[in-house]
């Protein structure tokens, strides 16, 4: 089996009517388009985060979001989210959450999602007073309630922020705290079948050492914040990533850059 990533999309309202939303938006398109042609699809496609640009509370935000369902909403497969530091939690999930995936008293954006090969497991690592990542013991503990649920099926763990040192980065530890991090990756350690952790936040593409597991960063899809360094002829295009499960329960992943958009084929 193998999922589809996307990342940091950082779309704005097309109420602006500026060239930088229409690109954001375009780029999502493409992404979308490109998955939709594949000839086997993923079992599913995660977003990791930073789903649209930060507004202010009011209709820019909510427009953002709108945008943002209608694009995402055209794909095949079976989509999940992830919050990001500048997402809305009682946004992100009016829009793109079932009633029941969460449950009735759900405070954070965390849940498990079963497939036939591997697991999903989301976590919430939204700080609700700064723009990096963070965690704290209830968020520990319903993510261990959600690990334990099967602790022999393979696992794939998305979350926004990577609780871990890039150096590459300005502020290399992008988490409220190292204990925090450090709790939070204790606590994966704990678990021999995650296969991989996946990332997104840092704009770039990593391979981490994470505890024992691995974990990979995902490139920012708005291409006008990316981080990674490309050939002059691909800065403006976008990139996706898929995740392969093998039969030995590693994982192979591959960066994919997206089909022209039709206007630009034109």
């Amino acid at each position: 089996m193998f999922l589809a990533q996307i990342s940091d999309t950082h779309l704005l309202s097309m109420a602006q009517d500026t060239p930088l939303a229409k690109k954001r938006a375009d780029n999502l398109t493409r992404c979308v388009n490109t998955i939709n042609k594949m000839a086997i699809q993923p079992a599913a496609i995660i977003h990791t985060g930073d789903m649209i640009n930060f507004a202010p509370k009011g209709s820019e935000h909510e427009n953002g979001y709108q945008l943002a369902f209608e694009i995402l909403s055209q794909l095949k497969a079976p989509f999940y989210p992830t919050i990001g530091n500048r997402d809305s939690r009682s946004d992100l999930i009016a829009r793109f959450f079932q009633p029941d995936l969460l449950g009735a008293q759900a405070t954070f954006c965390q849940y498990r999602i079963k497939l036939e090969e591997a697991d999903l497991i989301c976590v919430d690592t939204k700080s609700d007073t700064r723009n990096i990542g963070a965690s704290c013991q209830s968020r520990l503990a319903q993510l261990n309630e959600l690990l334990q649920q099967d602790t022999h099926k393979p696992v794939f763990v998305f979350m926004h922020h990577p609780p871990a040192r890039i150096e590459a980065l300005k502020n290399p530890l992008q988490f409220e705290s190292i204990e925090q991090a450090g709790a939070l990756v204790e606590l994966l350690d704990r678990y021999d079948n995650i296969v991989r952790i996946l990332c997104g936040h840092t704009h770039r593409s990593d391979i981490l050492s994470m505890g024992h597991h691995t974990a990979s960063t995902h490139p920012s899809l708005a291409t006008d914040v990316r981080l990674d360094q490309y050939p002059e002829q691909l800065t403006d295009e976008p990139v996706f990533q898929l995740h392969e499960l093998l039969d030995d329960h590693s994982v192979t992943s591959m960066s994919h850059f997206a089909e022209p958009s039709s206007c630009a084929a034109a």
